[in-house]
C-alpha cells in the first residue's frame, strides 16, 4: 500500500513549464541525395518537399549532402511551409514534383510540406561531416530533420559563399 500512496503523491505533483528558448530557431539542417540538390542548384525544383512540418521560425535549409560527400555546400533561403489543405493554394507548378504535389500523386503520399526556395548559395568552404563533429558538436551525419547548432548560424556563412539562385 505505501508504493500506492507514494505515485499518488509524485503524480500530483507539477512540473514546471517548458522554458522558451530565447532566440527562436531560423536554420535547419535537411539531408539530401543526388541527384536532387543538384535540380535545386540549376533551378530546376523550386520547393522542397518534405513529411513534416519545419517550425514556422525556420527561414534558412542547410542541405548536408549524403556520402560519398558528406559535406554541406548549399544554403537555401525558403518560406514557410505550404501545403495541401483547401485553405492553401496550389503551387505554381514551374518546377520538378510541383503538379505531382499538386495532384497527390501517389508517389508523393506523405509529402505534405513543400518549401519554396527564394535563394540557393553555394559555401566556399564546405562544412565537412568532421567539421560538423569537432567543431559543431554533432555526433553523427544528419539522417533527419536537425535544426542547426547556432555555432554554425553565427558563421559568416553569407559573406563566405556565393549566390547562384535568387528568386526573389
Amino acid at each position: 500500500m505505501a508504493p500506492k500512496r507514494a505515485s499518488r503523491r509524485l503524480s500530483s505533483i507539477k512540473k514546471p513549464a517548458p522554458v522558451a528558448s530565447k532566440t527562436e530557431q531560423t536554420d535547419a539542417i535537411l539531408p539530401m541525395q543526388e541527384p536532387y540538390m543538384q535540380q535545386i542548384v540549376k533551378g530546376e525544383k523550386t520547393y522542397e518537399f518534405r513529411k513534416y512540418l519545419l517550425k514556422p521560425s525556420v527561414q534558412r535549409i542547410w542541405f548536408y549532402r549524403t556520402a560519398p560527400h558528406s559535406s554541406i555546400e548549399y544554403v537555401c533561403n525558403i518560406l514557410p511551409a505550404k501545403t495541401r489543405n483547401p485553405a492553401d493554394a496550389p503551387l505554381e507548378e514551374n518546377g520538378l514534383g510541383n503538379q505531382e504535389f499538386n495532384s497527390r500523386h501517389n508517389d508523393w503520399k506523405g509529402y505534405d510540406y513543400a518549401y519554396k526556395i527564394l535563394s540557393v548559395y553555394h559555401l566556399n568552404k564546405p562544412i565537412t561531416l568532421n567539421d560538423l563533429k569537432v567543431t559543431h558538436n554533432m555526433k553523427a551525419a544528419p539522417r533527419g530533420l536537425v535544426y542547426t547548432p547556432s555555432s554554425m548560424t553565427e558563421l559568416r556563412w553569407q559573406s563566405e559563399s556565393r549566390m547562384i539562385i535568387d528568386l526573389l
